[in-house]
């Protein structure tokens, strides 16, 4: 048994992309045998964790001046817990758990899961400049998403990107499962939050206006406040039993492997496990080249078909190239799996590990 400690904060385990590579790193860990807590200010769980879990009870603010008392709030209650386990790898993650985090233990390596030129507020820019360079590194998701960082922050920033992990036997597992929703026939699958980030009313309108609509139907897993925008906009578009929503899936992977390939639609990701998964599960994918993310994960003509962000005519032709054109879609899924596979959880938690006690 390693006495190696390891602890995550985070603001919440609800479903998300950050959140689900808590998941798989913290599951991963605790099987080897390291001791694992996961600091939350937020006790949502939304996915299976292995370790500790620390709820430190001190969710966001609404005002600018609730924040920053909820940050000082968070950073006194971080120094408690530092002060109790010396921990050998302290993984904040996202600016809601980096910021408190690198006030109280400069040990700790700040992950960042988006594109900050989308997401950062001047305030929060303010503080990445002056907190970051303090920080043991700060770890980014995609070599964009770092340089962007490269170039606002100062130059005594350490910084470095870890992709995501998948844990490829996990994976396969889950998709062996039976499927949550039942689709007869043929369909293409879409996995994502119905909010706008996600653009899928994009991908409605560009389906809509495929020959592919008369061999497959659309399969869409998720939840959010478009549904009843978008529910309109399928009856307008006359695809009332051609689409169908049901909403979030615990186990949307049995549904991905029995679809003929995914698609995103949105404007822009941090670094989508969705297209990890599905390529893993070895459907090939279209996407959106949207910042950042998928031009890291898809080799066009490779593994799947990346489209303009928004050109809706590109990205119904890219879904019925992929359906119709056999040889290609062969091609593609033939490669799909092994494309991704540098991202399997033992390679991406070694280098985790690196950061810590190998260096």
């Amino acid at each position: 048994m390693s006495n190696k400690k390891i602890a995550f904060v985070i603001h919440s385990l609800g479903r998300g992309g950050a959140e689900k590579v808590v998941s798989e790193l913290s599951i991963y860990w605790q099987k080897k045998g390291y001791k694992v807590s996961l600091i939350l200010f937020d006790n949502q769980v939304g996915y299976p964790v292995g370790g500790e879990l620390i709820n430190l009870d001190l969710p966001s603010g609404e005002s600018f001046i609730e924040r920053g008392i909820i940050l000082l709030k968070r950073a006194w209650r971080l120094k408690k817990v530092y002060q109790k386990t010396n921990f050998d790898l302290v993984i904040a993650i996202m600016e809601s758990a980096s910021f408190p985090s690198i006030l109280v233990n400069p040990q700790t390596i700040a992950s960042n899961h988006c594109n900050p030129d989308l997401y950062f507020s001047n305030a929060e820019w303010k503080l990445a400049k002056y907190l970051f360079p303090k920080a043991k590194k700060i770890i980014c998701v995609s070599q964009v998403a770092m340089q962007v960082f490269r170039n606002k922050l100062p130059p005594s920033t350490l910084l470095g990107t870890i992709y995501n992990p998948v844990d490829f036997g996990r994976l396969a597992y889950y998709a062996q499962q039976e499927a949550a929703v039942h689709v007869d026939g043929k369909y293409i699958i879409a996995v994502g939050r119905l909010e706008l980030q996600k653009r899928l009313d994009r991908l409605l309108q560009a389906y809509a206006e495929s020959k592919l609509r008369h061999e497959a139907k659309l399969l869409i897993l998720g939840e959010g406040s478009l549904r009843s925008q978008l529910k309109k906009q399928i009856d307008d578009l006359g695809l009332s039993g051609q689409v169908l929503m049901p909403g979030n899936i615990e186990n949307p992977h049995p549904n991905i492997a029995k679809a003929e390939f995914l698609a995103l639609s949105s404007d822009h990701e941090g670094f989508p496990m969705v297209l990890i998964e599905a390529l893993a599960i070895g459907k090939p994918v279209v996407s959106t080249d949207c910042a950042t993310g998928p031009n890291e994960i898809i080799q066009h003509g490779q593994n799947g078909l990346l489209v303009p962000v928004e050109n809706t005519l590109a990205l119904r032709d890219a879904l019925d190239e992929l359906f119709f054109n056999k040889p290609l879609y062969q091609h593609l899924s033939h490669n799909a799996a092994s494309s991704v596979a540098h991202l399997s959880v033992d390679a991406i938690a070694t280098q985790w590990e690196a950061l810590a006690w190998k260096a």
